[in-house]
């Protein structure tokens, strides 16, 4: 239409506020005046990886300077649980350990104390008696027959699997089979900001909420769920907050036990508590991301044909079995068909328990280790052929006349060109060049050799489909208000939600304001994760605008004695199309409406029945050090499609994330432990996250 925002680089409005340091996060959050008192929470964690925690004598720290008080898990008795999707009831965590430790940095204990200083001098007199126990770090060590057991009761450590029916080979009449193991190696989710939680009970006969929960989280109404659930409450009687987020990439969704205990410790104590993650405790806490081991096998003709695939694959849950692990039989066994016309596919996957931190989710979650397990066999594949990786991609692609295409994976693909992003990615890399550059200095001998990577890639986003809360409402003051019940951490939820309403009204950017991530105000939602929130969220919004707009021009035409089919939103106004002087102000007709006792006001919400499949092929071109192995980034290009696109703006920064994320894991990031299941990479001096700097520019489109 138009001036349509819809397209446009709109800057992100979120932004003044985040880079001139006005925003609020929970670590500078300034409580109501009333909620005086406010205590500091220690947690107290075990050095050993696997042991029987044999006593924790907390009586000297009872007994120290500023110190309210020292809980066990005996002294706050909430029940085991499930940080988020459950894998296995027996291997549920409890908040703080009971009768083991199952990984260095689980906590054992919690000092509270009037401060941050007061409660870290405690919990180093905190007395936690270990009896060790062997342990096991590596998921395939875990399998081996005599491999310590997490869970007795178990009787092995596979915690949950999947195996497809033996009835067929799926290599059966392949000329070439190649075969890998590939890792997809552990990672930290590395957030700018770790967890953090501020917990205020309620003042009796105020009014308030029993609980108001302000916590760094990317899904407020799921945690106040959980809450709920773990303490006994009405879910109405818990309000969750969340301010800004200083970025979660899957690591902070559900309830974390530190979570819990915090929430434990404020109800035992009727005092507000809070607790902020260290940066060390963040890196073996906080659930890890990818953690698998993948044994593939692709059968293909001579002409590169493929045959048929065989995967088996090991999701290392960590020492609880939560959904990390079960990414194996989830999102990576959905998308392990990929981009490709594959006859045969047998896939087993199983979820296997170590002592080590949990494993979560992390940008993607099991769907980039689908995507590297097969194009890593299919360059291997290409390279045993004798062909150009790129006519080896082309040679098996799914054509656009195949959707909707059903995988044998049980997924259904909705749509799909593949080769337009290979070809527009070669043709902006230059590839023709690229490959007469890398063959010059192989004859050469030099000593900087050149490496070219592909990636042809199938996303699925939207999860199952599903719905979401959108809310729009136009007041008396001309401003209108979305409300949405994803939650926004970095993504710029903010700017897009705000344009979706501003265009269908006919508004100023600037007079929408954005509410989101408090439970109270908004009173549904599934959170941000999944690559969810515009799909679900921005169509929630798009639908709650229109039915404003409906409700708008319904009373437009009335007050203008016209045909409502004649009455359209136009800069600021409502009125009869054509004429601008026949319109009422936005202001007026909430005014109006109000009178009447019908605010302009709808949240119809929305819901989707099945996922959707973006789709696209990123280039990657380094320089190797043959003498040394080191590896420099030197260009990255990235075609992605991704349907509609709302605001180019963010959709780049979005590829230059995902990008910088990817590249770091290729080449730098991995959570490594020692062999009794001591991590070696605790701190930042240890773990290897980029800079900018270790970056190269990014060709995106």
């Amino acid at each position: 239409m138009p001036g349509s925002l819809i397209g446009t680089s709109v800057l992100r409005v979120e932004d003044p506020d985040l880079i001139r340091g006005r925003s609020t996060y929970v670590g500078n959050l300034r409580l109501p005046t009333h909620s005086a008192g406010l205590l500091h929470a220690e947690f107290v964690r075990s050095p050993i990886a696997h042991g029987v925690l044999t006593s924790v004598d907390t009586s000297a720290a009872r007994r120290a300077p500023g110190v309210v008080a020292v809980y066990t898990a005996a002294d706050l008795a909430i029940p085991r649980h499930h940080q988020f999707v459950p894998m296995n009831d027996i291997c549920a965590r409890p908040v703080l350990a009971e009768d083991k430790v199952r990984f260095v940095g689980e906590a054992v204990a919690v000092v509270v104390a009037e401060t941050p200083a007061a409660a870290a001098d405690a919990a180093g007199l905190v007395d936690v008696r270990i009896e060790p126990l062997p342990a096991v770090g590596d998921p395939e060590q875990a399998l081996a027959p005599g491999a310590p057991l997490q869970f007795a009761e178990l009787g092995s450590n596979v915690a949950g699997g999947a195996r497809d029916p033996e009835d067929t080979d799926p290599l059966d009449g392949a000329d070439v089979v190649v075969r890998a193991r590939l890792e997809n190696q552990r990672v930290a989710v590395v957030p700018m900001e770790g967890n953090a939680i501020a917990v205020v009970p309620g003042a009796p006969g105020s009014g308030e909420p029993e609980l108001t929960v302000h916590v760094s989280t990317q899904m407020p109404h799921l945690l106040r769920d959980r809450v709920a659930e773990l303490f006994d409450l009405d879910k109405h009687a818990v309000r969750v907050v969340s301010p800004h987020v200083g970025g979660g990439f899957g690591g902070k969704a559900g309830i974390a036990p530190e979570h819990a205990v915090v929430v434990g410790a404020a109800r035992r104590l009727g005092r507000p508590v809070t607790w902020v993650e260290t940066r060390s405790e963040n890196l073996v806490a906080m659930p890890h991301g990818r953690a698998q081991v993948h044994y593939v096998e692709l059968g293909l003709r001579r002409d590169g044909t493929i045959v048929g695939l065989r995967a088996r694959l090991i999701g290392d849950a960590g020492a609880y079995a939560g959904f990390g692990g079960g990414l194996v039989i989830g999102p990576t066994y959905a998308m392990a068909q990929g981009v490709y016309r594959i006859p045969a596919l047998r896939y087993d996957g199983a979820v296997v328990l170590t002592n080590t931190t949990p494993v979560g989710a992390f940008r993607g979650a099991g769907r980039p280790e689908a995507t590297a397990m097969l194009e890593r066999i299919v360059d291997m594949a290409a390279a045993e052929l004798g062909m150009d990786p790129a006519q080896l991609r082309r040679h098996n692609f799914l054509r656009p006349g195949d959707f909707p295409y059903p995988t044998a994976t049980g997924v259904t693909y909705d749509t799909g060109d593949y080769e337009l992003p290979l070809t527009r990615a070669l043709e902006v890399a230059g590839y023709e060049q690229l490959r007469a550059e890398q063959s010059r200095r192989r004859a050469a001998d030099e000593r900087l050799q050149l490496g070219i990577g592909l990636s042809s890639y199938v996303e699925i986003t939207g999860g199952g489909g599903g719905g979401e809360f959108g809310a729009v409402e136009v007041h008396p003051d001309g401003t209108a208000t979305v409300k949405v019940g994803t939650s926004g951490h970095g993504q710029g939820h903010a700017t897009s939600f705000a344009m979706l309403a501003a265009d269908t009204l006919a508004l100023p950017l600037e007079s929408v304001r954005f509410v989101q991530s408090d439970t109270f105000t908004v009173p549904s939602g599934g959170g941000t994760g999944g690559s969810r929130s515009l799909q679900l969220g921005g169509n929630a919004v798009h639908a709650a605008a229109g039915a404003v707009l409906d409700q708008a021009r319904k009373l437009a035409a009335e007050l203008l004695e016209a045909d409502v089919s004649d009455i359209v939103a136009a800069d600021g106004a409502v009125g009869v199309a054509g004429v601008p002087d026949r319109g009422i102000g936005w202001a007026e007709l909430a005014t109006e409406a109000s009178r009447r006792g019908s605010p302009l006001s709808a949240a119809p919400g929305f819901h989707q029945d099945g996922a959707t499949f973006p789709f696209g092929t990123h280039v990657a071109v380094v320089e190797v050090d043959m003498e040394t192995g080191m590896v420099r980034p030197v260009r990255h290009v990235a075609v992605d499609d991704c349907g509609r696109v709302l605001n180019p703006l963010i959709v780049t920064g979005q590829q230059h994330g995902g990008t910088a994320q990817g590249i770091a894991q290729a080449l730098w990031e991995q959570v490594v432990y020692d062999e009794d299941g001591t991590p070696l990479s605790a701190t930042l001096a240890d773990y290897a996250m980029p800079s900018a700097a270790d970056l190269p520019g990014f060709e995106v489109s």
